[in-house]
């Protein structure tokens, strides 16, 4: 069972809370496409993320990382819309 993915010390959703910030405020991106750029980031930090720890590649290990991603992908949306309002 995973617990919370991290990379380094730092978990997954606050990497991705991070680059999203990043992202988000040097290029212009609409609205529509943010939450799907969280999910595939999510997901492909994930999966670094089991590449780093040294799991084995087996297919429900990849799934578990990859829907974690998703999660992480779509939480971090939820994050970005209220720190964006809360300005």
């Amino acid at each position: 069972m995973i617990e919370e993915l991290q990379i380094g010390s730092f978990g997954l959703s606050v990497i991705l809370s991070i680059l999203l910030r990043m992202i988000y405020g040097t290029v212009e991106v609409q609205n529509r496409y943010k939450p799907w750029i969280a999910v595939i980031i999510g997901i492909g930090l994930s999966l670094v993320a089991m590449f780093a720890a040294g799991i084995p590649c087996i297919l429900v290990t990849i799934v578990s990382y990859v829907t974690q991603g998703f999660m992480t992908g779509a939480t971090a949306t939820g994050i970005y819309e209220m720190t964006k309002s809360a300005k």
